[in-house]
């Protein structure tokens, strides 16, 4: 079957899963900023629900700053005219809920709207006709995330059917390097391999040679526990009893995982491969059983302190394990002065300030709170968004100065944006020296390349 042929069957088949599945809903939330190009955006700005309920309460760090950080980042890029000058670009942003299923059913809006903007003439259906046109939808260029590897393997299964470039921010899952399998997908972070072996590496520093082990269902938890355990046995290290906390967990089940660990009283050291909400709720069942182990995690604690929050003592003595990026002063600048005043293109924004200040819009002192006043620390991978961004977007740059000379318009070579040129060609040989970030750039490593490590301890000094 031929590519022409091979799309015009994706997109018939697509047209059939949009009309029985409504993919997205009224009254659903987005955000969607015009432009001349588009990026579209996944983010975890819900934590994932309970029971039958897809989304929980607002993710203030992981999913609200991680997102402000895309848009402060395209803000910044608009108003730069040594990148893409003349071209503006713009957003569509979805809530992924923290996952993966969720995730994959709000992206096939990204393959909509691609599909809905190229040539129509050039894609025929069986019956005859063209495939139908959408004027009011946002031809994606490529999208920025997801956050969970989970999430971001579903999309990028989906993405690359339709050959949209990816690029995550926060995705460690060794099964991501696989470009034979994610041939669409680039990651501005390491793969789970680094922490891993930091992870082992801190186990043999204090002679701690017999743990037990907790995985979150999945492939961030299950292939980076997986990769511990290897890097574990080369160093001598025993494992006790290996547990895993499921997509759909009770309190009741929390505390089931809480006792196993229990059952191996010489095992007082547990490494995490968890989610936040997992590891938020595995303290919790430790606090009501009043159990106490020492906790060695990896990023998906890192340096949260949401995830201690009302757990210190069950959390006292953990050493978390978190990417090291610098601090960024003008996002931390741009974050604090953000109210629901200034602050309407972010359709989850008042949402995340009635949690933040446990407040309601009804009553006068919700409006009154400031976060000015608070102490201020940015979520520790915004450095990793804001690089993803810039990459996409120094992407679209070589690709414009390259295909449309003489020009700061996008030109027909540009219309409708090849994706596997858009890659292959400029994604991936992207480099550049952003000017709040370290050097990035992804070809030869794809991702592999060294990485640095922080190490938390108590979650209060990171080194």
């Amino acid at each position: 079957m031929s590519q022409p042929q091979l799309l015009s069957l994706l997109h018939l088949v697509l047209q059939v899963i949009l009309s029985s599945s409504n993919s997205f809903p009224a009254g659903k939330k987005e955000i969607a900023i015009d432009g001349d190009l588009v990026i579209g955006g996944l983010f975890p700005v819900h934590e994932k629900g309970n029971g039958l309920e897809d989304c929980g309460r607002i993710n203030e760090q992981r999913g609200i700053e991680r997102l402000e950080a895309m848009l402060f980042a395209l803000d910044t890029i608009n108003k730069d005219p040594s990148i893409l000058p003349g071209i503006k670009l713009g957003a569509h942003i979805l809530d992924t809920c923290s996952k993966d299923t969720y995730a994959l059913e709000q992206s096939l809006e990204f393959v909509r709207s691609s599909l809905a903007k190229v040539d129509e003439t050039e894609y025929i259906c069986p019956d005859g006709s063209f495939a139908i046109h959408d004027d009011k939808a946002f031809a994606i260029a490529g999208v920025i995330g997801g956050s969970y590897s989970d999430v971001s393997i579903q999309v990028a299964n989906l993405l690359r059917l339709f050959q949209i470039p990816q690029i995550s921010y926060a995705s460690t899952s060794a099964k991501l390097s696989d470009k034979s399998r994610y041939d669409y997908f680039a990651r501005t972070v390491p793969p789970d391999f680094y922490q891993a072996k930091a992870m082992s590496d801190i186990l043999r520093f204090f002679n701690w040679t017999y743990v037990s082990t907790v995985a979150s269902e999945g492939d961030y938890g299950e292939t980076g526990i997986e990769v511990f355990e290897q890097e574990a046995r080369a160093r001598n290290i025993c494992i006790a009893t290996s547990e895993k906390v499921g997509r759909s967990m009770d309190q009741k089940s929390y505390d089931g995982v809480i006792k196993a660990l229990a059952q191996k009283p010489s095992a007082r050291v547990v490494v995490l491969f968890t989610k936040s909400e997992d590891a938020r709720e595995l303290l919790a069942a430790a606090h009501r059983l009043n159990l106490t182990f020492t906790w060695v995690a990896s990023d998906g604690w890192g340096a949260l302190e949401n995830v201690v929050r009302g757990n210190e003592q069950a959390a006292r003595g953990a050493i978390t394990i978190e990417l090291a990026a610098r601090p960024i002063a003008e996002f931390a600048a741009y974050f604090v002065n953000l109210h629901p005043t200034n602050n309407h293109r972010n359709a989850w924004f008042r949402e995340f300030w009635q949690q933040r200040f446990n407040c309601s819009f009804r009553q006068r002192e919700c409006t009154s709170n400031t976060l000015r006043k608070e102490n201020y620390q940015p979520e520790s991978k915004i450095m990793f968004v804001l690089n993803a961004v810039y990459a996409m977007a120094h992407a679209l740059h070589n690709m414009q100065q390259a295909l449309c000379p003489n020009t700061t318009r996008l030109c027909d070579n540009m219309r409708p944006l090849n994706g596997k040129r858009f890659y292959k060609d400029y994604i991936i040989k992207v480099h550049f020296d952003g000017k709040c970030a370290l050097p990035l750039y992804f070809a030869p490593f794809q991702g592999k390349r060294p990485s640095h490590h922080s190490t938390c301890h108590d979650l209060k000094t990171c080194q």
